[in-house]
């Protein structure tokens, strides 16, 4: 085995899967891929949309600065490069925790309401604010527009999760806070595979066993999920909670 980061891997994948025929309207994933930002430009290249969570020190501009291509000479000597650049003065990029402090378009926007989803436990409720950025390109030039949603969690307001999308800027905020939150649906995935399914009841020590496990896991939760899909149909829902799905199921609802 040779080492290579998650995101190569998560790339590989993602090509495969287009490969064997299977497309993806929308990607998220967790701040972890999204503080790579070689990550975010590889499936803005492939043409894939995305709302992933990124660092509060992801850096960009609220209003784009001007670029030159007037040539630079250093200490002015030689004949000087001709490759576009900023301005001398022109204004550095900002942390987007900055940004929400500081910029007005961020800072005086009023936080907005959104009803997340239904669990066991109640509703969960964050705030929002969102804005158009300019993050940095591989050159530190600005880059085009992206969608930067900023996310508070209403019982824990020191809880605040930043989202960037390269959606196109006509986007509404629902559908993109839709995909951000979608996340919680794959947690817990592994959630009941770990407590229901034994996937973190393997003892072994070698590579092959462990894969072998993990596919024999994800297997027995695909037939509990089908199974269950069948059957849902005879009984009426437990606390009688909207979702999406069905008329009196828990799951995700999204209003404002």
């Amino acid at each position: 085995m040779v080492y290579r980061p998650k995101t190569e891997i998560g790339l590989e994948l993602y090509d495969r899967a287009r490969q064997n025929g299977v497309s993806f309207e929308w990607l998220t994933f967790d701040e972890w891929y999204g503080a790579k930002p070689a990550f975010l430009r590889a499936l803005d290249g492939r043409g894939q949309k995305f709302v992933g969570e990124v660092h509060k020190h992801y850096v960009a501009w609220i209003d784009p600065p001007r670029t030159t291509t007037r040539p630079y000479r250093r200490r002015r000597r030689g004949r000087g490069r001709k490759v576009p650049r900023l301005v001398a003065a022109g204004r550095k990029p900002r942390h987007v925790e900055d940004l929400l402090k500081r910029e007005p378009v961020l800072r005086d926007q009023p936080w907005e309401p959104w009803r997340v989803k239904d669990t066991e436990k109640g509703p969960v409720v964050w705030e929002v604010k969102h804005a158009l950025i300019y993050p940095k390109d591989e050159e530190g030039l600005p880059d085009k527009p992206y969608h930067l949603i900023v996310a508070r969690n209403v019982p824990n307001r020191d809880e605040i999760k930043y989202f960037l999308s390269n959606a196109p800027p006509n986007t509404g905020l629902r559908t993109l806070l839709r995909v951000a939150f979608s996340r919680w649906r794959i947690e817990r995935c592994f959630e009941d595979q770990k407590g229901e399914v034994g996937l973190d009841h393997y003892e072994g020590r070698r590579w092959v066993g462990l894969k072998r496990h993990l596919a024999i896991t994800a297997v027995s939760y695909l037939f509990l999920a089908r199974v269950r899909e069948q059957l849902r149909g005879e009984k009426s829902g437990s606390d009688g909670l909207p979702s999406p799905r069905r008329g009196r199921r828990r799951g995700e609802v999204l209003v404002a």
